[in-house]
Formats: C-alpha cells, sequence, structure tokens
C-alpha cells in the first residue's frame, strides 16, 4: 500500500512504547503483535522519526482519547479540529508552556 507520506513524526508520551518500537527486535512483550503491526507500517515510509514527549505537550491526544472511550468504535475524520481541543489549540499557538511536576 503506498501511502505516500514524504515524513511521519510520532509522538508518544510513553518512553517504553517509543523503546520498542525503535528497537530492532521485537522482545516479549504483551503488545508483540502491535508494536509489530506498528514497524510494518513505518517500513514503507521514506522519512520517519519516533519520540518521546512528556505528558505536557500531549494534552490534545489525551483529550481525543478520553473523548473517544465515550464514543462507538470506528474511524472519526474531522473537517476542523473538535471544539474541545480548542484551549489547547489556542495555547499551542500562543507559546504558552505548562509547568511540569518533577518528583525528587
Amino acid at each position: 500500500m503506498e501511502m505516500r507520506i514524504p515524513k511521519l513524526v510520532v509522538e508518544s508520551d510513553s518512553r517504553r512504547a517509543v523503546e520498542l518500537v525503535q528497537k530492532s527486535q521485537v522482545e516479549k512483550h504483551s503488545q508483540s503483535a502491535l508494536i509489530r503491526s506498528i514497524k510494518e507500517l513505518l517500513v514503507g515510509l521514506e522519512c520517519v522519526v519516533v519520540r518521546h514527549i512528556y505528558r505536557e505537550a500531549n494534552f490534545c491526544a489525551n483529550t481525543l482519547t478520553k473523548a473517544r472511550q465515550e464514543q462507538e468504535a470506528g474511524v472519526y475524520c474531522f473537517e476542523l479540529p473538535p471544539t474541545m481541543l480548542a484551549q489547547y489549540l489556542l495555547a499551542d499557538r500562543c507559546g504558552v508552556k505548562f509547568p511540569r511536576d518533577v518528583l525528587m
């Protein structure tokens, strides 16, 4: 399948998920089949970057994930960003920084 995606940046706030996808060999893991499927999708792309980001940089994805739990299964496409993301998109556009709590 030709996806014609010249560059793809995949960001996750799960450091472990990023490590598993970046490894050359898929280790025994409860999600091995999913990891293998992700790696197979990424192999066909020209330029892929998989990187860890902190939870504070992932507000939109987390908001969509939480909202998704309340909806029927399926694929959802949006012509415009859902209103639930408005505050996060505006904050991002304005360069608002969110503090990160670090436990010591």
